[in-house]
């Protein structure tokens, strides 16, 4: 089963060229934050040179968890997220699935929607494997599906990229309905920096024993690159979870960034009205150049999607020097990987006005 990284693979640029507009990743999500975030972090980085280095010399083996470090700022981003939830930090949000897997112990994963594959990728290398709720029927009730397999974990993304929205009142059923049997409900939040801080289910580790909820930097933020992540639970999961997550996973250094960046509050409420107009031009210009609607990602997400790589607007947008990427998922109706093709909305307004010069002009001529 492929991981996601591997569709960067056939990828030929992750910048704009000469001929080529590259719609793979986002580039210019920076532009559209409420504060220089580049700027804040060189900051930290020149405190962190003229202070001798601290981070980068310190051990944090008092704090092995990020915890003490990161869990104040956490707390103060995500009222209700309080003494009562538990913290722990890793290398990036990947690495904390691929910890958090062994929550499942040898029962199934229960997965809601299409999702990131690289868990439903570990759970078949443990052995337990991914289940839906096309496996009991397809009926609407995850609650009593995920019992009805006798999940020992169930997998959900909010907001997941397109389909089904699960609301917060869902995510409490579900941990309601499950508790009882030992299940973990595991929420993946990587993509919910596009909203509010409200509509995290953070605060809701505080009172449901069986929750967690993992979150990273990369989306919205743009600093994947200082792999870090962090899962919040009930204390109830304390031990479990650190039994399954290892110590020291995040840097003293990514922990430090990460901590100023979250200390700065909301920072993507330009971001998410941004996301909006620009979609909103991006489907124009599309539909302008003839090209079939793709399906949008959902509210705040800049992404959207062909049903495949060689579908015909994907081809005629490639015949014209604007790429996307294939989009590796967990299908919940096949249950197993596959692939759609995705396109990052153009946020800058001179990207923006690059794509409609390539729309207009046509296909490039080809090759004698």
């Amino acid at each position: 089963m492929p991981l996601a990284n591997d569709s960067y693979r056939n990828v030929p640029t992750l910048t704009d060229g000469t001929d080529l507009l590259n719609l793979a990743w986002t580039l210019d999500e920076g532009t559209c934050l409420d504060v220089d975030l580049q700027q804040a972090l060189a900051d930290q980085l020149r405190h962190e040179v003229t202070g001798g280095l601290p981070s980068v010399n310190s051990y944090l083996v008092r704090d092995p968890y990020g915890e003490e470090l990161l869990g104040p700022a956490v707390a103060a981003l995500f009222p209700g997220t309080g003494e009562e939830s538990d913290l722990v930090t890793g290398a990036g949000v990947i690495s904390l699935l691929h910890c958090l897997v062994r929550l499942a112990g040898d029962r199934p994963v229960y997965v809601i929607g299409d999702v990131y594959p690289d868990l439903p990728h570990w759970a078949d290398v443990a052995g337990v494997g991914c289940v839906s709720r096309h496996d009991v029927g397809g009926g609407p009730d995850h609650a009593a599906n995920a019992v009805a397999v006798g999940a020992g974990l169930v997998l959900l993304e909010r907001p997941a990229l397109t389909g089904e929205q699960v609301d917060l009142a869902t995510v409490e059923a579900l941990c309601a309905a499950t508790a009882g049997q030992g299940t973990v409900v595991l929420v993946d939040e990587s993509y919910a920096n596009y909203h509010p801080p409200g509509y995290s289910a953070l605060p809701l580790t505080s009172r449901l024993s069986n929750l967690v909820v993992v979150r990273g930097l990369a989306k919205a933020y743009g600093m994947g690159g200082l792999r870090l992540g962090f899962a919040v639970s009930s204390r109830a999961l304390r031990a479990r979870i650190r039994a399954a997550v290892p110590p020291m996973l995040a840097s003293s250094l990514s922990l430090r960034l990460g901590r100023a960046v979250l200390a700065l509050g909301d920072i993507t409420a330009g971001l998410r009205s941004r996301v909006e107009t620009a979609r909103r031009e991006t489907l124009a210009a599309l539909a302008g150049a003839g090209l079939e609607a793709p399906l949008s990602a959902s509210r705040y997400v800049p992404f959207l999607f062909y049903p495949a790589d060689d579908h015909p607007a994907a081809v005629a947008l490639r015949d014209r020097g604007i790429v996307g990427k294939r989009h590796v998922h967990w299908s919940e109706r096949s249950r197993a990987t596959a692939d759609r093709y995705r396109l990052s909305v153009p946020l800058r307004p001179d990207r923006l006005l690059l794509l409609r010069t390539r729309l207009a002009a046509g296909p490039a001529p080809a090759a004698r």
